[in-house]
């Protein structure tokens, strides 16, 4: 279960390196903007007062939508054009921040990445773009936990709030310490916080050998109240908009999974922290119109209804971001767009669509 969870971001760091370069408990803090036009007509979607639906459910051949419309601040179908540079990170303030109380074994130097192997099975790489951190806890953890949609269990840990810190105030923890590694956000962004017990975690715990046996010699030989930790997952936004970008240069889709900040919280401080790019914007002051939401089902009901089979597809959610396109090495343009989660009528796997917000065209990251 855990092979894909555990190895994802190490094989994207060396991918880097290589170029050398829920449950409604668990809804995001930031709340989107209420809109109050709904649809009512089954075969198209009717916009009052130049607002955008907030639901909308109509067909166009084979592709249906049944979808929530997730505006946020652009629910009057207006938005804000910004500029917008990658943040570099302080290497020397980060190694003093993460790996103060660590003993460290071994130093690697390779390009604008240094890498640090403590003796206690710590690890941290960082570069101006990245910040990859574990300590031992995280190992277990990441047997333990997945926000992998094919073996998902984080809907079986509970809004816990545990002795060490409650909830708001891990939270509030969390964001000082991306303060001072100089990957602060403000007081703009999105959050999806989990609560894992030790004794749900236990439960859940599993290994795989390489032959996909189950690898008892590999579990945490104990597990205790002091390994209660909270999972958080990050996200920039921009006037109440969410920031959305190709991960790590490999995965375009915009999930849990692959926010650009996750944190591992214990009574410790940071068991885990992975930063995968954050970006500074500046306002540019120009308000940008865009398109009417029959446009925008427009251009999906085509791709997918040009595709030569007899399969039929579910649009069940579009929800508006702030979307970071790569031009060239760290150069990047930034537009609203609309990203469309959706699934082939009788599969499992749900998959995404980006649509420019302001052309209705299909955006590729």
């Amino acid at each position: 279960m855990k092979i894909k969870l555990k190895c994802i971001i190490p094989m994207l760091m060396l991918t880097m390196t290589a170029c050398a370069s829920t449950s409604d408990s668990k809804e995001t803090l930031t709340e989107s903007s209420a809109i109050t036009n709904e649809s009512t007509d089954s075969s198209s979607t009717t916009q009052v007062s130049g607002n955008f639906p907030e639901k909308l459910n109509m067909e166009i051949e084979r592709v249906s939508f049944d979808a929530e419309v997730i505006a946020h601040s652009s629910a009057n179908k207006k938005s804000k054009s910004y500029e917008v540079t990658v943040r570099k990170f302080d290497k020397e303030k980060v190694k003093e921040k993460l790996l103060s109380n660590i003993e460290v074994a071994e130093t690697i130097n390779y390009g604008d990445e240094d890498s640090y192997q403590g003796t206690k099975e710590e690890y941290l790489s960082v570069s101006p773009t990245r910040i990859y951190f574990y300590k031992n806890l995280y190992l277990y953890v990441n047997n333990a936990f997945s926000l992998f949609e094919d073996d998902r269990n984080a809907e079986s840990y509970k809004d816990t709030d545990f002795d060490f810190a409650s909830r708001d105030e891990a939270n509030e923890l969390v964001l000082k310490d991306l303060d001072s590694l100089g990957a602060g956000v403000g007081s703009d962004y999105f959050i999806n916080m989990y609560s894992l017990d030790y004794e749900t975690m236990k439960e859940n715990e599993e290994v795989l050998d390489v032959n996909d046996e189950i690898d008892k010699s590999a579990y945490k030989p104990n597990w205790s109240s002091q390994d209660n930790c909270y999972y958080l997952c990050i996200r920039q936004s921009i006037n109440g908009i969410p920031v959305g970008y190709k991960y790590s240069d490999a995965d375009e889709n915009i999930n849990e999974y692959n926010a650009p900040i996750q944190i591992l919280y214990s009574s410790s401080g940071i068991e885990f922290i992975n930063i995968d790019r954050m970006f500074d914007f500046s306002d540019k002051n120009e308000e940008v119109v865009l398109a009417d939401m029959d446009k925008v089902s427009a251009c999906i009901a085509k791709k997918y209804n040009d595709i030569l089979n007899e399969s039929k597809y579910s649009v069940n959610k579009l929800e508006l971001h702030y979307v970071c396109v790569k031009e060239s090495e760290g150069k990047y343009t930034v537009c609203p767009a609309w990203v469309a989660t959706m699934s082939e009528i009788g599969g499992v796997q749900q998959f995404q669509i980006i649509i420019d917000a302001q052309t209705a065209k299909e955006l590729i990251l």
